[in-house]
């Protein structure tokens, strides 16, 4: 009689979980789910090893700024 009744209990707190999540709104969900990822890196352009003295695009690395400011208003540095 025991395990009938844990089986219930479980299968009605399963239910209860199911309609908790169905009240949850999903536009809350998808908004702050999403990956931000900027458009410049920092990245070393010196000869030192440590030091990260400049910024550059995240889609071509070969395009670099010493500003981080400059890097983000450029338009040669496009959103990805």
């Amino acid at each position: 009689m025991k395990p009938q009744t844990v089986f219930i209990c479980i299968f009605i707190l399963s239910l209860l979980a199911l309609h908790q999540c169905m009240q949850i709104d999903v536009e809350k969900i998808e908004s702050s789910s999403k990956l931000y990822i900027p458009r410049c890196v920092p990245a070393r352009c010196s000869e030192t090893f440590f030091k990260r003295n400049c910024w550059c695009c995240f889609k071509d690395e070969k395009i670099c700024w010493t500003n981080q400011n400059d890097c983000d208003s450029s338009p040669r540095c496009p959103p990805l």
